[in-house]
């Protein structure tokens, strides 16, 4: 070890000078002594003179120069040369602010559904890796991606799989990495991680919250927009500028693609614009399979029950629900996780949880239930209203004591009729009418948030979808405006008066539900309809 440690002293030395009959006594393999001695710098103006002059007295010490020869093999060496290497490795791995990430772990394996985006991905990667196969036909390589939709519906892990399956480099930023109070460093950032990106092509860029820097330039003169916007123009200019970005391919990812500058979005910088919803049955079922491994369940709860329940929930909805139930079940010290459990954490998500429980009377308690169950009744009774799940109530939440979940219809998602529109007044109007009803005119506060729904959904169906009995121009005259009102009101009296035909009729039952959901704090759509066609079939003819 101490020969070692002087051979890389001498070698980080120039030249060094013996005197004669040191080497005798340096007896150290691989050292080689030269007959010549190195050249003297301080007489190299004088050397032809020297060399004419045969006469002149020689040095009285002359210098013997001496130099490190390694044998072919040596581990040594090969250390050496393999610690070079792979600090230049490390550096083309790295950047002082992004980090290349290789051989990923996750492929599209990992990713519950989504079949038809996965299929437009890998086209592109297809496109990447196999460009001769397209080349034939004119087609031109895309360069950049992105992803749109609510959050945790997995576009981070679509673009981690979109790599894992091209086998590329991969590198995850943040558009808030980019913005500084410097000026320039956004811009430069942007350089930055092309640069690291071009040495380790083919190389995937994914920017997370794309609309931190791909806002839309704005017109005035605030220094902080100015600074935006040159991030900005640095990255249009990568994308698409005079220089080639070969090998590199861009995935954004954004839930406010409407903030976005156009000038980011067209074509030739961002080729596919791909919407990520809430994943459909199909999707649900493979995200359920995927997180159910090795959490257990018990035998009375079946696939298609879960799929139903986790029905416009997203992906990592569903995974936190599996997740909560399984936590909850080892709580109580047991292996399975039960119906209850699952039922337990849709509530704590859908309403919230405190620590301490509201105390309410028992007659407020009775309000609640009876307010719920007006809910409940008008949404099971009306056959143009989604329909009704179960109702609930949560003592425990800071705001919503009780609940009534309605099923997401995927038929007709995204267009309804005013038959639709109607029906959902009426079951927003049913907890109001149910407290009426029960409680001699005296009603409490619980009905707020249902007013303000009904009435802001009254007046999109007669301002905004023509539904009203006259087509009116908003906002044309003050004479528009109380027709306007005039439709509103009368829409709603309809509602109230529906609502109030329903819970009237439906007294009796309501009156035998309101003991077993206040003992049971829930009640299912199958316990309801039991009921009511074993008691009372007339019901299901009100509407």
């Amino acid at each position: 070890m101490k020969v070692f440690i002087l051979f890389m002293l001498i070698l980080q030395a120039s030249a060094f000078v013996i005197k004669p009959g040191f080497s005798r006594n340096l007896q150290l393999k691989g050292i080689e002594f030269d007959d010549e001695p190195f050249p003297n710098p301080e007489s190299s103006d004088n050397n032809n003179n020297n060399n004419n002059n045969n006469n002149e007295e020689e040095s009285e010490e002359p210098q013997i120069g001496i130099r490190i020869i390694f044998p072919t093999g040596d581990p040594r060496m090969n250390g050496f040369v393999r610690s070079a290497q792979n600090d230049n490795d490390k550096k083309n791995k790295q950047s002082e602010n992004f980090v290349v990430i290789d051989d990923s772990d996750i492929t599209f394996k990992d990713v519950g559904g989504y079949d038809n985006v996965k299929k437009e991905m890998m086209q592109c990667a297809d496109i990447l890796t196999n460009y001769t196969k397209y080349s034939e036909y004119n087609v031109r390589t895309p360069k950049g991606m992105i992803l749109e939709g609510p959050p945790g519906n997995g576009k981070t892990l679509l673009a981690k799989g979109f790599s894992g399956e091209t086998k590329s480099s991969f590198i995850p930023v943040s558009g808030s990495e980019f913005q500084e109070k410097y000026v320039g460093v956004g811009a430069s950032r942007v350089r930055e991680l092309f640069e690291l990106a071009s040495k380790n092509t083919p190389c995937i860029i994914f920017i997370d919250e794309v609309d931190a820097i791909g806002r839309t330039r704005s017109n005035d003169l605030d220094s902080s927009n100015a600074e935006r916007d040159n991030t900005l123009n640095e990255l249009l200019v990568k994308l698409d500028g005079f220089k080639k970005s070969n090998g590199i391919f861009l995935i954004c990812a954004t839930n406010r693609i409407d903030l976005l500058d156009k000038a980011l979005l067209r074509p030739g910088r961002i080729d596919k614009k791909i919407y990520i919803g809430n994943p459909d049955s199909k999707t649900r079922q493979r995200i359920l399979d995927i997180h159910l491994s090795g959490k257990p369940i018990e035998k009375n709860i079946k696939l298609e029950d879960l799929i139903e329940i986790t029905n416009g929930l997203s992906g990592a909805d569903i995974e936190n629900l599996l997740n909560e139930a399984m936590l909850t079940a080892l709580r109580e010290n047991r292996e399975l996780i039960t119906k209850q459990d699952l039922e337990y954490v849709m509530g704590r998500s859908l309403a919230g949880f405190q620590a301490n429980e509201n105390m309410f009377s028992e007659d407020m308690i009775k309000r609640i239930a009876m307010h719920e169950l007006g809910h409940a009744i008008t949404g099971l009774i009306l056959k143009d209203h989604s329909k009704m799940s179960r109702v609930n109530l949560n003592l425990w939440s800071p705001s919503s004591p009780g609940y009534t979940i309605f099923e997401t219809e995927e038929i007709d998602a995204n267009i309804f009729t005013g038959e639709k529109l109607f029906a959902h007044l009426v079951v927003l109007l049913g907890g109001r009418v149910a407290e009426e009803t029960f409680f001699n005119k005296s009603v409490t506060t619980g009905a707020s948030k249902d007013f303000s729904e009904a009435y802001k959904l009254a007046e999109q169906m007669i301002v905004t979808y023509g539904m009203g009995s006259k087509n009116i121009f908003p906002y044309a005259s003050d004479k528009s405006k109380e027709m306007i009102d005039n439709e509103v009101s009368n829409l709603l009296e309809k509602a109230l008066e529906k609502s109030r035909n329903i819970i009237t009729n439906s007294k009796e039952l309501m009156e035998e539900l309101c003991p077993i959901l206040i003992e049971d704090q829930a009640l299912s759509r199958d316990t309801i309809e039991m009921k009511m066609y074993r008691k009372y079939p007339s019901l299901f003819k009100l509407d």
